[in-house]
C-alpha cells in the first residue's frame, strides 16, 4: 500500500528517528572537541547567567521565585523566558551546567525535525517525503538563528506535534488529543516564547476555519448558503475542540501564567510599547534574498550595520529543494490526476493547499511589521500585539509550512502520472537543471568579467557583503539547483528505487549544511573567568550595589584593552546580566519584561548630566561604578583599578579613553535606613521630586499614602503587646538617624527572604532600597507588617522604640493559586486518560482487516 498510517512502533520508524539524531549532532560536531559554551548573541550575556542563577539556586534548596541580585530587586520566576518548569531543563541537574546547556539546544534541532517527521507522517506522507520535512525544519536557516534567542527555539519545535494532535481533535478523535494538544501548548508556553504560543493558537483558529475534512460536504449543486448551513455543526463542534484545548492550557499553565500575568501588569510592557520599538527587526521585503544566499547584504560585517538595518536573522538559507517541491504541491490539478489508491488519498492532501497558503500570508503579514501598512492596526487593535516586539519571529510559520508543503511536494512528485502534464513537467525538470548547470559553468569560466561588471553596478560592500562571498555561494546555490532537478527527473523515472532517494537527502543535507558555523563558542573557563574588577569587588562583604555606565554597557563603545579577544573585550564591559553568575547586586539588569518604576528612576537618573546631578546614586545604594568615562569627582569618588596593562602610553593618557575604570564610593549609602520624616506625595510628585538636587534619601522618605504604627505597650522588649494600630504623627527632623542607638544589621539573605536586625530610640521608618512588589510581606518580631511603597519604587516599614528582628518573605499568591490550578488542570487530565484507558481494555477486540 502506497500510504500508511504512522506508527511508531514499527521497527522501520527508527531509520528516521537515527538519522535526523545523527545529522543534527554532525551540525554541531566542533562543540564536542572539548568543554565549550554557545555563546551566540543572546546566549552569553542574557541566556547563560540567569539560567546558572536559578540551576544553582534549586540545587542549594532555595527556589529563585525572587532575584535579589538585578534591578535591586526583581521576580524571577514570573518571567517565562527563565523556563525553570521547561521539563527538559531537568537536564542541568544531571550533567554539568555548560554540558546540559549545550545538549539542550543541540537536542531541540533534533526535536524540530522528528516533530515535523511525525506531522507529515501523520498526513500518510512515505517516509522519504516526511524526512524531507524533518530535515528542511531542523536545518532551516531560521531555526539555528533562533538558538540565540533560545525561547524561540524552545518553544518553535512544538508547533508541528500542537498541529498534528489538533488536527486529529478537530477531526473527531476524542477528548484524549484535546489533552495533549493543550499539554504541548503549555510545553511551548513554558520554553517560554510567548510570541510563538501566540502565534501557535492562531494557526489553530485558521486550523478550525480553512482545515478541509472529509466530514465537511458538498452537498452536491445545493446553493452555497445551503452548503454553509448544511456544515454549521461540523465548524461549531471545531470551535468547542478549540474553546476546550484554551481551558485546558489555562488550567495547565497557571502555575506560570498568573505569576506572568501579574509581572507584566507592573512591567514596562504593561501599558504596551511604542510602534517604532514594536517593529524593530521587521522582515523586510528585499530579506527574501537571504533564503538563497547567506547574509548577502553583510549585515554582520560590523555591528554599527547590524543595528541600523535590524537584521534580526543570522541566517536564512533554506536552499532550492525546499522551494521546488512547496511550488509543486501548490500547483493547480484536476482530482483526477492520481487515479491510484495513493494517488486519491494525494487528491484529498491537495484540498489543503488553500489552509497552508493562507498559513503562508499570515506569517507574512506579520513578519513585515513596519513594512506591511495595514500592521499599525494590529498594534492598535488586536490584544496583546502593542506589546510584542521583533515581528520577524513570525516567520517561523513560514518556514515550518514550507517545510511540510514540501515533503507534500515530494509525495505529489511521486505520484504524478506520466501522461499529459506530467510528461511535460518531467521535461522541464532536464531544462531547468541544464539552465542552472550552464549559469554556473559561465559563472566560472567568466568569473573576472563577471565580478567586474558588478562591482560597477554598485553589488559590493558597503551595501552588500564582500562580492567574492556572494559570488561563491550564488555558485554553490546553482550547483545544488542543478543536482537537485536532475535527480527528481532521475528519481522519478526510476520509481524512485532506493539510492536515488539517499542520493537526494544527503544532497539536501550537504545543501543545508552550508549555515554550518553561524553559531558561536567560548571555552566554558574563559566564560566563567572573573575579570580582575569582579574580583576586587567580590573581596568586599558588605551589602552594597553595583553600577555600569551606560557607556559601558553599550554594544556600540569599543573598549581599549591590550591583547584582547572578543570575549575578553565582551566581558570587560560588565553587563549587568554578567554580574549575576557571582552574585553581585546590581542596580541593573538585562530583562525585557522589567518592572516599570524601577526602569523610570534608573533612567532619571543616566538622563541627568551628570552622575553629582540627582542623590539617586545614593537612594540605589550604589559603592561601585565600572566606567569608561573618567569620574572627577575625586572627594567623592575613588578611583581604585583600571584596565590598562599592555597598553602603551602615559596613565593619564589611558584614563581618558576608553578603558576600564573602576571607581569606589568614599562614604556609600546603606541599603536600609531609618528616618524620622516623611512626605506624602502622589507618584508623579514623587518622581519629579527625587531627581532633584535637593532631594535628600538620609533625611526623609516619600510614601505615596499615610503609613501606621503597631504600638507595643512596652518599649525595648519584643514579641509583646497588645492589638491596635494607633496612627502617630512624626516630629519634624532635618538630619539621618545616627548613634548607638540606631543601628541595622543584615542577618542573612536569600533569594526570598531578608532578614534584619534593627534597634532605634524612636518612632521612625525603615527604608529599604529593594524594590516594591505584591507578594513580600514583612514581619516584625513575629507580626505581620504593611509594606509601604516608599520614594517611587522601593519598600518602608514603620517601627516602634526598641530592638526588632525584620524578616522580607516573598510570598506571592498568584505563584501559590497558579500552583493550585495546574495541578486541578493534571488530576482533570489524568482521571481522564485513566478512565479512557480502562474504558478500551474493557471493549471487546474488533476483527478487521489490514
Amino acid at each position: 500500500m502506497v500510504f500508511q498510517r504512522f506508527n511508531p512502533k514499527q521497527k522501520s520508524s527508527l531509520s528516521p528517528f537515527f538519522f535526523l539524531f545523527f545529522v543534527s549532532s554532525l551540525f554541531f560536531v566542533d562543540l564536542f572537541e572539548g568543554r565549550f559554551l554557545l555563546t551566540e548573541r543572546d546566549l552569553g550575556p542574557y541566556f547563560i547567567p540567569p539560567r546558572f542563577f536559578w540551576v544553582e539556586s534549586i540545587k542549594q534548596g532555595d527556589f529563585p521565585l525572587w532575584n535579589p541580585y538585578q534591578f535591586c530587586g526583581h521576580p524571577f520566576f514570573a518571567n517565562p523566558q527563565h523556563a525553570i518548569l521547561y521539563p527538559f531543563n531537568g537536564l542541568f541537574f544531571l550533567l554539568p551546567f555548560d554540558v546540559a546547556f549545550n545538549v539542550i539546544i543541540i537536542f531541540h534541532f533534533f526535536l524540530g525535525g522528528l516533530f515535523t517527521y511525525f506531522f507529515v507522517r501523520d498526513l500518510k506522507v512515505r517516509p522519504p517525503g516526511a524526512l524531507i520535512s524533518g530535515l528542511i525544519f531542523m536545518l532551516s536557516g531560521y531555526l539555528l538563528s533562533v538558538h540565540s534567542l533560545l525561547t524561540i527555539l524552545l518553544s518553535s519545535v512544538w508547533t508541528p506535534l500542537i498541529m498534528m494532535f489538533f488536527r486529529r481533535a478537530i477531526l473527531g478523535r476524542g477528548f484524549k488529543n484535546e489533552i495533549f494538544t493543550a499539554l504541548l501548548i503549555t510545553l511551548s508556553f513554558l520554553g517560554g516564547g510567548i510570541e510563538i504560543v501566540y502565534g501557535n493558537f492562531l494557526i489553530l483558529l485558521i486550523m478550525v476555519a480553512f482545515l478541509p475534512s472529509p466530514c465537511i460536504k458538498s452537498v452536491g449543486d445545493k446553493p452555497r448558503r445551503y452548503r454553509f448551513i448544511h456544515n454549521v455543526p461540523i465548524y461549531w463542534g471545531r470551535i468547542k475542540t478549540l474553546c476546550i484545548v484554551s481551558a485546558l492550557f489555562l488550567l495547565l499553565s497557571a502555575v506560570q501564567l498568573l505569576p506572568f500575568i501579574e509581572l507584566f501588569h507592573y512591567s514596562i510592557r504593561g501599558n504596551g510599547i511604542s510602534y517604532q520599538e514594536a517593529t524593530i527587526w521587521s522582515f523586510a521585503p528585499k530579506d527574501f534574498l537571504l533564503f538563497f544566499l547567506p547574509d548577502a547584504y553583510g549585515y554582520f560585517l560590523d555591528m554599527k550595520k547590524y543595528w541600523m538595518t535590524q537584521c534580526w536573522l543570522k541566517t536564512l538559507y533554506t536552499g532550492g529543494l525546499p522551494f521546488i517541491l512547496s511550488l509543486l504541491f501548490f500547483l493547480p490539478s484536476r482530482r483526477s490526476s492520481f487515479p491510484s489508491e495513493g494517488g486519491k488519498a494525494m487528491n484529498r492532501l491537495q484540498e489543503n493547499r488553500i489552509f497552508y497558503f493562507i498559513l503562508v500570508l499570515l506569517s507574512l503579514f506579520l513578519s513585515l511589521g513596519q513594512y506591511n501598512p495595514l500592521y499599525l492596526f494590529v498594534f492598535k487593535y488586536v490584544p496583546f500585539f502593542n506589546g510584542i516586539r521583533y515581528p520577524v519571529k513570525f516567520l517561523y510559520i513560514f518556514i515550518l509550512v514550507t517545510s511540510i508543503t514540501a515533503g507534500l511536494g515530494f509525495q505529489r512528485w511521486i505520484e504524478w502520472p506520466a501522461r499529459g502534464w506530467g510528461k511535460r513537467q518531467k521535461n522541464l525538470f532536464i531544462i531547468f537543471s541544464l539552465i542552472s548547470g550552464l549559469l554556473l559553468l559561465w559563472m566560472v569560466i567568466g568569473h573576472h568579467s563577471f565580478e567586474h561588471f558588478l562591482k560597477g553596478k554598485g553589488v559590493d560592500v558597503p551595501n552588500f557583503n564582500y562580492l567574492s562571498v556572494n559570488l561563491h555561494h550564488a555558485k554553490r546555490f546553482l550547483f545544488y539547483l542543478a543536482i537537485f532537478f536532475l535527480l527528481l527527473r532521475v528519481g522519478y523515472e526510476l520509481k524512485w528505487k532506493v539510492w536515488v532517494t539517499v542520493l537526494l537527502l544527503v544532497f539536501l543535507v550537504a545543501d543545508l549544511f552550508g549555515n554550518l558555523g553561524f553559531y558561536g563558542k567560548e571555552k566554558t573557563v574563559d566564560y566563567f573567568q572573573k575579570t580582575r574588577i569582579i574580583e576586587r569587588i567580590l573581596s568586599d562583604q558588605g551589602n552594597f550595589r553595583i553600577f555600569s555606565t551606560g557607556k559601558t554597557i553599550s554594544l556600540d563603545t569599543p573598549v581599549l584593552i591590550a591583547e584582547a579577544s572578543p570575549l575578553d573585550a565582551f566581558k570587560e564591559k560588565h553587563l549587568p546580566s554578567m554580574t549575576l553568575l557571582y552574585q553581585l547586586h546590581n542596580i541593573w539588569g538585562l530583562d525585557v519584561i522589567r518592572l516599570r518604576r524601577i526602569d523610570e528612576l534608573y533612567h532619571a537618573m543616566i538622563g541627568a548630566p551628570s552622575i553629582s546631578a540627582t542623590q539617586l546614586i545614593d537612594l540605589f545604594g550604589i559603592k561601585y561604578i565600572i566606567s569608561m568615562t573618567p569620574i572627577d569627582e575625586i572627594s567623592r569618588f575613588e578611583l581604585i583599578y583600571a584596565r590598562i596593562e599592555g597598553l602603551q602610553g602615559e596613565r593619564e593618557d589611558l584614563l581618558k579613553e576608553n578603558t576600564i575604570k573602576l571607581y569606589k564610593h568614599r562614604n556609600p549609602f546603606p541599603r536600609a535606613w531609618l528616618v524620622k520624616d516623611f512626605k506624602i506625595m502622589n507618584s508623579k510628585a514623587i518622581l519629579t521630586e527625587m531627581a532633584k538636587i535637593e532631594f535628600n534619601p538620609g533625611r526623609e522618605v516619600l510614601l505615596e499614602e499615610k503609613p501606621e504604627w503597631i504600638n507595643p505597650p512596652t518599649p525595648y522588649l519584643l514579641n509583646e503587646g497588645k492589638e491596635g494600630i494607633p496612627k502617630v504623627e512624626p516630629e519634624e527632623i532635618k538630619e539621618p538617624l545616627s548613634g548607638p542607638q540606631n543601628k541595622i544589621e543584615f542577618i542573612s539573605e536569600t533569594n526570598n527572604r531578608l532578614i534584619l536586625q534593627v534597634g532605634t530610640d524612636e518612632k521612625v521608618m525603615l527604608v529599604l532600597s529593594d524594590s516594591y512588589y505584591p507578594g513580600w510581606k514583612a514581619m516584625v518580631d513575629g507580626k505581620v507588617q504593611k509594606i509601604y511603597q516608599a520614594n517611587y519604587a522601593f519598600r518602608a516599614i514603620p517601627l516602634n522604640t526598641g530592638t526588632h528582628r525584620i524578616e522580607f518573605i516573598y510570598d506571592p499568591l498568584s505563584f501559590k493559586l497558579g500552583a493550585g490550578v495546574s495541578l486541578l488542570g493534571i488530576f482533570i487530565c489524568i482521571v481522564y486518560l485513566l478512565v479512557a484507558g480502562c474504558k478500551c481494555r474493557e471493549a471487546p477486540p474488533l476483527n478487521s482487516q489490514h
